[in-house]
């Protein structure tokens, strides 16, 4: 039969003592002879300050992570109602990503979401990012984007694009209606597309960029296809790369 330390005999003792008289485990532990502190930290104490530590860490991370969130695109690019598909999404972020001298992704970077469905939930997630000012540029077809302007979600380009662009894109901006927001006792106005008409979008038809990655037709108007629309949206972070990107569609 193996012989017990007498240390550990010892030890046992006295902490059961010590026990007995109602010490709490750390006052038994600062009690003890040095000798035999380590002994019973490792059997009473360890498992329960490595959890401690681990949920303290948990929550530090939690804290860090609120504080200090990821960092947002430099360039959101949100297609709607599957303009393009997702391989083509794919090409037109990598593109404008190394033309912008960005990474792509969503982090710092050059993201082109080509998930805004508005038959399901694309139209919530599409106010939802707006409304955090998450969103810098808005790709849809005519009718779509028709829609989405007169809920008031795109700029007035006369503001917000370049003097440049002004007048390199002339003949592509286009008009549409606006949100009308006037005060109004009725509650069952809706002044969706009920603003004055504004230069909303530009045309990306014959944007060399543009259609060498998509594919698109030359033609503004055919009898299966319309053209697409670019607009700048409301509270973007990031106009000055929107704008650039509107550049580099130009090709």
């Amino acid at each position: 039969m193996t012989s017990r330390d007498p240390a550990d005999s010892t030890r046992a003792r006295t902490a059961a003592e010590l026990a007995d008289a109602g010490r709490s485990r750390l006052a038994i532990l600062r009690a003890l002879p040095a000798g035999q502190r380590w002994s019973y930290f490792r059997d009473q104490l360890m498992v329960r300050t490595l959890t401690a530590l681990a949920g303290l860490a948990a929550v530090i991370f939690l804290a860090v992570q609120f504080a200090l969130p990821s960092p947002k695109p430099a360039l959101y690019v949100a297609v709607i109602n599957g303009t393009i598909d997702t391989a083509t999404a794919s090409a037109l972020q990598t593109g404008a990503a190394t033309a912008l001298n960005l990474p792509e992704g969503r982090e710092s970077g050059v993201l082109v979401d080509d998930y805004f469905d508005l038959d399901k939930d694309g139209l919530a997630k599409l106010q939802t990012m707006l409304g955090n000012g998450e969103i810098d540029v808005i790709i849809a077809d005519r009718d779509d984007f028709a829609t989405l302007a007169g809920y008031g979600y795109m700029t007035d380009l006369d503001g917000t694009l370049t003097a440049n662009q002004h007048t390199a894109l002339a003949g592509s901006i286009t008009e549409f209606a606006g949100f009308d927001d006037r005060d109004t006792d009725d509650p069952e106005y809706n002044g969706s597309g009920r603003g004055a008409a504004e230069p909303f979008g530009v045309n990306l038809t014959g944007f060399d960029r543009w259609r060498h990655t998509t594919g698109a037709s030359t033609e503004t108007d055919t009898a299966d296809a319309g053209p697409t629309y670019i607009g700048l949206a409301q509270e973007s972070a990031n106009r000055a790369n929107a704008q650039r990107f509107i550049d580099y569609l130009r090709g």
